[in-house]
């Protein structure tokens, strides 16, 4: 069945989008190579112009500097949750669809960690370790790997019942075989999918948790700090608020248009 004109244009323009914007975060600082740090108390809340094309804010520091090197910060620390949180699910996952002890003992903590809200969990992590974005990253992972080990051990349980692992044990296939070239590929393809959804939570997350204070930390660029700081200026330099919106918007959609792509790319296999 042939697949509707709008749904893989849509599909498209998120590759595009996605694509766009990160060819904007690396290239454009060596186009526009303004400081995102350096302060200018002579030129502060300027509008866009020509000198400071997004305008400067409440410090005069340009704007677009910032925007680029928040949007930088931004993509990279939630790349670095998902990656980790993926890993040690993937690992935990595969270890507790296992018999034996250990996997039963992983499971129940599964079971346990994904009772909780996770949200919660990471305030109560950022609270013992401390505010920061380096301990918020770890906070992210420790309470985002179960989710990816749970996918992980259905998707190997769901894999071990299909007709083709039976023949190769039937064959006598070792189970490692097995389980290297039959149930892995399988199962990375589909957490792939959940992994390109995730990214997008993630990113907004991040800078939910840098609105309330509990991220990066100025004089840190970040699209959520930046958003907290604007805020009290919005009536007389709108701008500052706009940009940061406009980029965690533009990235939440364009992960999740890439998402739908790579989930009807796997559907067509």
């Amino acid at each position: 069945m042939r697949e509707p004109e709008s749904a893989l244009s849509s599909r498209r323009f998120g590759i595009a989008l996605l694509l766009f914007l990160v060819a904007i975060l690396l290239v454009a600082p060596s186009l526009y190579p303004a400081s995102a740090t350096d302060q200018d108390l002579l030129a502060t809340l300027q509008a866009p112009s020509l000198g400071h094309l997004a305008g400067t804010d409440q410090y005069g520091r340009d704007v677009l500097a910032r925007l680029l090197a928040g949007g930088r910060l931004s993509l990279s620390a939630s790349l670095l949750i998902v990656t980790g949180s993926l890993a040690i699910g993937f690992l935990a996952g595969i270890s507790a669809s296992l018999p034996g002890v250990i996997g039963t003992l992983l499971t129940q903590f599964m079971d346990i960690a994904l009772a909780l809200p996770s949200l919660v969990m990471a305030l109560v992590v950022v609270g013992l370790l401390g505010i920061g974005l380096g301990n918020l990253i770890i906070a992210f992972i420790l309470v985002g790997w179960p989710y990816y080990a749970r996918l992980t051990r259905g998707f190997a349980q769901q894999r071990v019942k299909a007709l083709d692992i039976r023949a190769a044990r039937v064959l006598g296939v070792r189970e490692r075989t097995i389980l290297l070239h039959h149930v892995l590929p399988h199962a990375m393809r589909s957490l792939a999918i959940a992994a390109g959804l995730d990214l997008g939570y993630t990113l907004s997350a991040l800078a939910g948790f840098s609105y309330l204070g509990l991220g990066a930390q100025a004089p840190a660029a970040e699209w959520g700090l930046m958003l907290r700081d604007a805020q009290m200026y919005f009536t007389v330099a709108p701008w500052l608020l706009l940009g940061p919106a406009a980029g965690i918007a533009w990235a939440v959609l364009a992960t999740s248009l890439l998402t739908e792509e790579m989930h009807a790319a796997r559907a067509g296999q």
